[in-house]
């Protein structure tokens, strides 16, 4: 049908729908996919389920608050257009190529180009031969697309590229995959992630400008369109209603033009647009190009006045009168009688559309905590934890978030209550279905993420699953990451261990690797635990620990001792993890360090942690760092290969009379930032060095090895695991074996021949020796008696067979010094035998 206006709108939707499932979620990104639905929770773009789009017919409905419609003008109308249909229907033509003026959806003759989104598990593009890759992810930080970039040399111009997800159909066939094109219309910004949780914005043009202004300025989230300056029009620009954007052109006439046509459309939705003044810039300068000392005040000085957007109107809000609506910003919940589902999912959107700080910690709720707490020199630092939400809490956030009403038939009207107690109840009862993002910790401290940038925004961070809690006393510049800033960053951290005394260079290589890995600890699924031992008291175990956790807290690290024995130790455990503490150290363990937990805590991303006082368990995901310090610390079992062990040893009888020349946690705090800056310049350095190390592999550390064990290798230092084999060697369990095999060996020989059951084992190591004269001289084998009784004795000086023949089945197969303890065959009865075979 063709209305008065003589626009097709018959053809434009047909056009839409044929890249429907695309075009809707580049405009509402935080929705997902059921079925022939995409699922979201409001025309705002909030997560939830209660606004509903037809992806076969483009017929979309809020069953929240009632708007509605049956094709996809309808819906632009509503996300872009004000519900201006005929408005609509020419910007929609216009990016689809029906009407004049639109660019087509084919980019290439003869072809026909249909982006689509990535689908789960899509395959990497091959990205080799470029100089930068940009990775355009959607608000949950999942990659959508790319652009690629090769520099200007002496003999060809910068090229750049886009690379998009969906299928190609040309003469040859149809490909799916990654092709050079544009993704649909509207696209996506770059530094879309950045924005969700930021106030204030800056827009520049390019990948390379906006990733160098986030560097410059931590606290905003600095964001690009696609394409340059003739396709501003083409970016979906209402992610940024309601925020504060400060726009920084180019010093070009392109970069002026494009930032007057940026202005222009975000002055009916932004709070407020700003301009920056780069007259005093050399021609074609933009963020990446900025060198002052102050790149802040130099900020503050040149950006004008508002332009525009000093009144907010929400995109989609319908006229009406005023309501309170308190931070959500959505319409008075009504509770009425029978409908307490409905209450409670309402409560769930409410939650959701405010950006409460609500979080899903394995079966249970939870929120980010933060205090003052004392640091070093009297100063004061802001300490991070998670908190349960319980029914008073979750009730509490509701209140703020929505009023709540109930109808009085006394006053025939409507009167404000507070929420129901029974709703909190219902949304905590629903634990595996929640609509809250999932937290996996909270930090104080800018980190990277897996791909190597830099989380310094704060608030929750999809990519990550963690929280930032803003320190405010941390002031932090980050130089380009090249190698000399890496090994310049090293030596700095290196200064503050010039005093301690390491017994090897591998030992010094673990103490750098604990401070690298509590910082960017965020950006891998697990980590080795850092064991400090030395031979005397006062040698600087819980210093080096401090160390670490000073520069990545900005306190000194609260400890806790590792008890009795393994099963108290395993419950202080249980209680920090469930916390979320980002690091927690074992001080004073004086034997051996091991257990099921400790294993599990090092080496598993998700751990199911039985609540303290409780029968329930509680699924979790582990971010921490775990320390132990100890004077006659050993590594025992399993922990040999999940732990790094270094060694202090003073050679003096009282190490902690030393003086020392210089106070390493004061000259952190004087600094802090300094130090923060440089762990995580030594890794980005290494990762976007291109350069391989020649490691050998670290099973279930994998991530850990390929980053901070291959960045201190690549600088030219130890690598740290060599400690490990100092660890195996003296783990008590195998010397326990390797005692066992060659005593067994001497006694009843090697071979499977010499095979025999625990009881004739017993029995050999029984035989009693005969002097010359007759008389009893002792033991033949006392010292593989001996052994026996302590593996497997019992109180009445006797060896149980039981326990014995357990202790040989845990330990089956396993090599030490070229032996190893085989099964050789069954005795009468089903009585397994052992013997002592060589490999």
């Amino acid at each position: 049908m063709t209305e008065a206006t003589g626009i097709p709108f018959d053809a434009i939707n047909a056009a839409a729908l044929a890249q429907w499932p695309s075009l809707v979620a580049g405009w509402l990104p935080a929705g997902r996919r059921r079925g022939d639905e995409w699922v979201v929770g409001d025309l705002d773009n909030a997560p939830g389920r209660s606004l509903s789009i037809n992806l076969r017919t483009g017929k979309w409905a809020d069953f929240a608050d009632g708007p509605r419609g049956g094709d996809p003008i309808s819906l632009y109308a509503a996300l872009h257009a004000r519900d201006d249909r005929v408005r609509a229907a020419r910007e929609l033509g216009a990016l689809l190529g029906t009407l004049p003026g639109g660019a087509a959806v084919a980019e290439a003759a003869g072809e026909d180009w249909r982006p689509d989104v990535p689908p789960p598990g899509a395959p990497m593009p091959d990205l080799r031969g470029w100089d930068h890759v940009y990775a355009y992810r959607d608000a949950a930080g999942r990659v959508m697309r790319y652009v690629v970039r090769r520099d200007a040399t002496a003999h060809a111009r910068k090229r750049i590229m886009p690379l998009s997800w969906g299928t190609l159909r040309g003469a040859d066939g149809a490909r799916t995959g990654w092709h050079p094109r544009h993704a649909g219309v509207p696209r996506s910004l770059y530094g879309l992630e950045r924005v969700m949780r930021a106030r204030t914005v800056l827009v520049c043009e390019g990948e390379k400008a906006a990733d160098a202004a986030q560097c410059l300025f931590p606290r905003m989230a600095c964001v690009t369109w696609t394409a340059g300056c003739g396709h501003v029009g083409r970016a979906d620009w209402s992610v940024l209603a309601g925020r504060h954007v400060i726009i920084w052109p180019d010093h070009d006439a392109p970069g002026a033009r494009a930032a007057a046509e940026i202005a222009a459309i975000l002055g009916g939705i932004a709070a407020t647009v700003r301009l920056v003044d780069v007259a005093d810039l050399e021609p074609g300068d933009d963020a990446a190009d900025l060198r002052v000392p102050d790149a802040r005040a130099w900020l503050c000085e040149r950006v004008g006045p508002v332009l525009c957007g000093t009144s907010v109107k929400r995109v989609g809000a319908r006229g009406g009168p005023a309501v309170e609506r308190r931070v959500a910003g959505l319409e008075p919940i009504a509770v009425r009688g029978g409908e307490i589902d409905l209450v409670a999912s309402a409560g769930e959107r409410a939650l959701m559309a405010a950006n409460a700080p609500v979080y899903q910690r394995g079966t249970r709720l939870a929120r980010p905590g933060r205090r003052e707490v004392a640091a070093a020199d009297g100063r004061l630092t802001q300490a991070a934890c998670l908190m349960d939400v319980g029914v008073p809490a979750l009730t509490d956030l509701l209140c703020q978030v929505v009023e709540w009403r109930r109808f009085d038939r006394r006053s025939q009207g409507w009167k404000a209550i507070d929420p129901p107690a029974a709703a909190a109840q219902v949304i905590l009862s629903r634990a595996g279905s929640w609509p809250f993002p999932v937290l996996a910790g909270v930090i104080t401290t800018p980190t990277l993420r897996p791909d190597g940038s830099v989380l310094m925004a704060p608030g929750y961070d999809a990519a990550t699953r963690l929280y930032h809690v803003d320190d405010p006393t941390l002031e932090l510049h980050l130089p380009e990451p090249t190698r000399a800033a890496a090994e310049a960053g090293l030596a700095l951290l290196e200064g503050l261990l010039a005093e301690f005394p390491f017994a090897a260079a591998s030992d010094r290589s673990v103490a750098l690797a604990a401070i690298l890995t509590t910082v960017v600890r965020g950006m891998m699924p697990v980590s080795p635990l850092f064991a400090f031992r030395a031979n005397a008291p006062g040698s600087g175990k819980s210093f080096l620990v401090d160390l670490a956790s000073v520069i990545a807290t900005g306190r000194v690290c609260p400890v806790t001792s590792a008890g009795e024995d393994v099963a108290e130790m395993e419950k202080r455990l249980t209680g920090l993890l469930l916390a979320g503490y980002p690091i927690m150290s074992l001080d004073n363990v004086n034997e051996e360090l091991g257990g099921d937990l400790l294993c599990q805590a090092t080496e598993r991303p998700i751990l199911r942690l039985r609540e303290l006082g409780a029968s329930s368990s509680v699924e979790i995901e582990n971010r921490a760092v775990i320390f132990a310090t100890g004077n006659a610390l050993r590594v025992r079992g399993d922990m040999t290969r999940r732990a790094l062990l270094a060694t202090l040893d003073a050679g003096i009888e009282q190490p902690e009379l030393r003086r020392f020349a210089r106070d390493p946690v004061a000259d952190i705090m004087a600094d802090r930032g300094a130090y923060v800056s440089a762990c995580l310049t030594i890794l980005r350095a290494w990762m976007g060095s291109g350069a391989a190390v020649d490691l050998p592999p670290l099973a279930s550390f994998e991530g850990w090895s390929r980053t901070v064990r291959a960045a201190l290798v690549w600088l030219g230092r130890a690598d740290p695991c060599l400690s490990m084999q100092a660890a195996r060697e003296d783990d008590p369990e195998r010397g326990e074996l390797r005692e066992m095999l060659g005593l067994l060996a001497e006694a009843a020989g090697v071979g499977r021949h010499c095979g025999r059951t625990v009881r004739e084992i017993e029995e050999l190591s029984a035989l009693e020796r005969q002097d010359p004269a007759g008389y009893r001289a002792g033991l033949r084998h006392a010292e593989l008696r001996d052994a026996l009784l302590r593996i497997a004795g019992t109180p009445a000086g006797r060896v149980n067979s039981r326990r014995l023949g357990r202790w040989f089945l845990a330990r089956r197969g396993r090599v030490i010094d070229g032996l190893r303890v085989v099964e050789c065959g069954m005795a009468h009865g089903g009585v397994k035998r052992w013997a002592v075979e060589r490999v």
